[in-house]
């Protein structure tokens, strides 16, 4: 009798210390870059690139969830998050948004569909597909007119490209290696073009000093940007010219 009751005590104690299997099927959770917890991302509810993209290229963002849904797309920069897109309510399923990047790097997003916490996604990186490097850079024709050149290194769709002149400066625009309509707001000069990689474009441009102020040389140019990115460096400072002549 005392044996039987001593096997039953050990059957009692091995049942009491089994562990649960852990079922493949269900999603792993992993600690985001603050700590917080973030599902594995599901591919059928949000898709990303899976691949490197190149700069200036498009990366897709699609959300495959119902009509009405509340979404978010948020980035970690500097530590924090940031929203970088959100709908109160999806218009449309699927709800696409795109993204570019004008350097290489790595970002880091997570997103959120419907009620509960956020998903984050494998980091994106960015590198640089291009066999050129980018470049810009003027030259003075001696005759009043200076002639710029940018030779981009990724092709970019319906670029801004813009120059700023000093306050006052005339300035009349002369050939160029493509046909460009300007606009003027303010100090600079604003025109979109389709751009091509490793393809040089220049402008000629004829600028004229104001010379009503006090200053023996005055600028007449000061940056060239594109789609908001200055691409001065260090062998185009400002243009002067000399009120003492």
């Amino acid at each position: 009798m005392k044996k039987i009751i001593y096997l039953m005590v050990l059957i009692l104690g091995f049942s009491g210390c089994s562990v649960e299997s852990y079922d493949s099927n269900e999603d792993l959770v992993t600690a985001d870059a603050r700590g917080g917890n973030a599902l594995a991302a599901d591919a059928n509810e949000f898709e990303y690139p899976g691949e490197d993209v190149c700069v200036g290229e498009e990366a897709t963002f699609t959300f495959n969830v119902p009509v009405g849904t509340n979404i978010q797309i948020q980035e970690l920069k500097d530590g924090e998050w940031e929203q970088v897109e959100q709908e109160s309510a999806t218009t449309s399923n699927p709800q696409v948004y795109t993204m570019n990047w004008d350097t290489p790097g790595v970002h880091f997003f997570r997103y959120k569909a419907g009620p509960g916490g956020h998903t984050q996604i494998a980091p994106i990186t960015v590198v640089n597909c291009s066999d050129c490097e980018e470049s810009f850079s003027y030259v003075d024709n001696n005759n009043g007119s200076y002639t710029f050149t940018y030779v981009p290194a990724n092709d970019m769709e319906n670029a801004e490209i813009i120059f700023t002149f000093a306050q006052s400066v005339v300035n009349e625009w002369g050939e160029s290696s493509v046909t460009t309509e300007w606009t003027t707001a303010g100090q600079t000069e604003h025109a979109f073009l389709d751009l091509e990689a490793c393809q040089q474009y220049w402008w000629v441009v004829s600028l004229k000093k104001d010379c009503n102020g006090n200053t023996p040389n005055n600028n007449v140019w000061t940056d060239f940007k594109v789609n908001n990115v200055s691409k001065k460096n260090d062998q185009t400072p400002n243009i002067t010219q000399s009120c003492e002549n």
